[in-house]
């Protein structure tokens, strides 16, 4: 029992050393275990959500779902390693605000209408925001990156 406690603790070590970073967690052809999956879609306002993407098979998972028009994608440094625990507010084109979730990431994705929105993403003390356009018909995918 002792040696199957170092063994876990020993890949555990190894996982976390490794950098998890946006491209890593691309493979969508890998097989996914969903017991290692918690998303849970929520909605807020109206506004239908899910967000996670921690550990390959629940980015994996998430990358494959389907009917959300806005993906938010939160990392950090020049290498683009997933950002997760930050606030991600987003606000129509008249400034009105849609949506707010706090704690999230690194993967959000969002069902909203066509129009322009403001995605403000607020990490470690330091924010970055981009506008985006959702058009209704291909996901829009925007990178909120805190270098």
């Amino acid at each position: 029992m002792r040696n199957h406690h170092y063994a876990l603790g020993a890949a555990l070590l190894i996982t976390l050393a490794m950098p998890w970073t946006l491209a890593a967690a691309a493979d969508l052809n890998a097989p996914i275990d969903m017991q290692a999956v918690q998303l849970q879609p929520q909605e807020q306002n109206g506004v239908r959500y899910v967000q996670g993407g921690i550990g390959q098979d629940e980015a994996n998972a998430l990358r494959k779902t389907t009917g959300y028009d806005l993906h938010v994608e939160l990392s950090t440094g020049p290498q683009g390693k997933f950002q997760s625990g930050a606030t991600v507010d987003i606000q129509n084109a008249q400034g009105q605000p849609v949506l707010s979730v706090m704690d999230a990431g690194p993967l959000l994705y969002v069902q909203l209408p066509a129009g322009k929105y403001k995605v403000t993403g607020t990490a470690q003390g330091a924010t970055t925001q981009q506008w985006v356009t959702v058009n209704g018909k291909a996901p829009t995918t925007v990178n909120l990156n805190w270098r």
